[in-house]
């Protein structure tokens, strides 16, 4: 029974024309608002716990002014790891996660995106992203929304926004990614609604949401993944030999899940359950 329709939220023209190549993100969003039955690619498992994203507002601030502005004077820039507003969440050989906070009208140090990364917004916003010597380029992001940038640049972020922003950027750290020998997708699963985001050599993302009782059936998990819940999760995972066990996660929550499992993943709560997954590829070392 279909209870919606999955729907692919492209950039519009005039702002991927507008958008300078150094910024200019790619929208990667399908965000599912129909639940049906078909094959689909998997969720989580049971490992490390969910980390939490702080909720504190960073004080301290660095940002231009408009006389630096009007005589050319900006910020040194730092690396995004230095900069005040982003929080680090999750790191490990492969990947940095970063939450962002900016309460309206404020904005980033100029700072160095040097791999490609993808970012959500938490809740509706309208970032600027400013790079020297180039007019800012405006994105409007929905809740959930992904976009990605194959970075390599500097940019100061501001939020146009009337509301604060929170947003979740998720850099990779190596570019050599030897590409995914499989498709997205391809087993089989029960009352849940499933949308390709984006594909490169060394990331690529899906969306997913399952219905209450609905469920993946048994599959191999071939990829490292990194699991953002889009809504409070509440999931039972079945792995091969192991007895079942309990996944809570909290919206904004992030997890960290190592390939080379075999599970199913049912909804134990009793609403929608829709998350994110980014899986990373990597050469096996021998």
């Amino acid at each position: 029974m279909s209870l919606a329709a999955t729907h692919l939220r492209e950039e519009p023209d005039a702002l991927r024309s507008a958008r300078p190549d150094p910024c200019g993100g790619q929208p990667a969003t399908a965000v599912p608002t129909a639940i049906n039955s078909g094959e689909s690619q998997p969720v989580m498992t049971d490992y490390n716990s969910p980390m939490k994203i702080p909720i504190s507002v960073v004080v301290a601030l660095l940002v231009c002014t408009a006389a630096q502005a009007q005589e050319g004077r900006l910020p040194a820039s730092v690396d995004i790891s230095d900069e005040p507003h982003h929080t680090v969440l999750f790191e490990n050989p492969e990947i940095r996660v970063f939450h962002l906070e900016l309460q309206p009208g404020e904005a980033t140090v100029p700072h160095r995106h040097k791999n490609l990364y993808a970012y959500m917004s938490l809740h509706p916003s309208t970032i600027a992203n400013e790079v020297r010597g180039r007019p800012p380029v405006i994105v409007s992001l929905e809740g959930s929304e992904v976009h990605t940038s194959k970075g390599g640049f500097t940019l100061a972020e501001r939020n146009k926004s009337t509301e604060p922003a929170d947003l979740i950027g998720i850099e990779a750290l190596k570019s050599d990614g030897i590409g995914f020998a499989t498709p997205i997708g391809g087993f089989p699963f029960h009352d849940a609604a499933f949308g390709e985001l984006f594909e490169f050599p060394v990331m690529r993302g899906y969306t997913m949401t399952i219905a209450a009782g609905g469920r993946t059936e048994k599959h191999d998990e071939n990829y490292d993944r990194l699991v953002v819940a889009v809504s409070d999760l509440k999931l039972r995972e079945d792995l091969a030999g192991q007895p079942s066990s309990e996944l809570q996660m909290k919206a904004g929550d992030v997890k960290w899940f190592p390939r080379g499992v075999n599970h199913a993943t049912t909804n134990a709560g009793t609403s929608p359950a829709t998350f994110i997954t980014l899986e990373f590829n990597r050469p096996v070392v021998q």
